[in-house]
């Protein structure tokens, strides 16, 4: 059931990034989003209860679900369609991972509520910085176009303004979360230097001075356009590094 679930969530996932690129105002591709959304979760659900715990793959299914949730509440008074239409096939990469199952993952399962809560706010907020990274890669190209005066060949996104603007909604509700969860961190895992976590608190924290250093340089010295964009890119690299970057090593590479 969980196989059968997974893969009908991937194929939603394909639907949906068609109908977003090619029918992005129509009525229609909203409800296949939300479709794709769904099962999304419904098989998510099915996958941590068959295998009693999670994995980094599980996780990666986690943010991804919620990221895209994001991107299309956003969607309902912005058009982030093109955004979409290329997240949901990564999405269905990340889905159809999971039902393959390619490596035999070490499961990642705690009774403590307090590593869970850990877990939950930590993915919220890699979401969210996932989406800020997302937006600002499509600002930094219609930037360039403008600036180069390709008036036909910009992209199907809303103004500068409006994206930039959402760019740093996100980064700051994602700001919080990562800081709640470096603090939630330190309070509930035991250790953290001593279990293999080293290089995935160095790069957390990393990740925090930058974005820290980019919402107090928006604030004080008016940062924007192409130094947001690469200050993002670079916080959102490093945060990739601390998680993804050091379970890969340790459950793949090492295993």
């Amino acid at each position: 059931m969980t196989q059968l679930s997974l893969w009908l969530a991937c194929f939603a996932c394909i639907v949906a990034s068609l109908a977003y690129y090619f029918r992005p105002q129509a009525r229609s591709t909203q409800l296949f989003g939300a479709a794709a959304i769904a099962l999304h979760t419904l098989s998510l659900s099915q996958a941590l209860f068959s295998q009693d715990g999670f994995n980094f793959l599980t996780i990666g299914l986690l943010i991804a679900a919620i990221g895209n949730a994001f991107l299309w509440l956003s969607n309902r008074d912005k058009d982030l369609s093109l955004l979409i239409a290329i997240a949901f096939p990564l999405t269905a990469i990340i889905i159809a991972l999971n039902a393959i199952e390619p490596w035999n993952l070490k499961q990642l399962h705690s009774e403590s509520w307090g590593t869970s809560v850990h877990i939950l706010i930590a993915s919220v907020a890699y979401s969210l910085f996932t989406a800020a990274c997302g937006v600002g890669i499509l600002l930094a190209i219609q930037e360039y176009q403008l600036k180069h005066h390709r008036l036909k060949q910009l992209l199907r996104v809303p103004p500068l303004q409006v994206l930039e603007r959402l760019m740093f909604e996100f980064i700051w509700a994602a700001f919080i979360l990562l800081t709640v969860t470096i603090a939630t961190g330190f309070y509930f895992i035991e250790d953290m230097f001593a279990q293999h976590l080293v290089h995935k608190t160095f790069f957390t924290i990393a990740s925090w001075f930058v974005f820290a250093g980019l919402l107090l340089g928006r604030h004080f010295a008016g940062w924007r356009g192409q130094l947001a964009v690469k200050l993002t890119i670079s916080g959102f690299f490093l945060l990739m590094l601390a998680y993804f970057g050091s379970k890969i090593v340790l459950q793949i590479l090492l295993h």
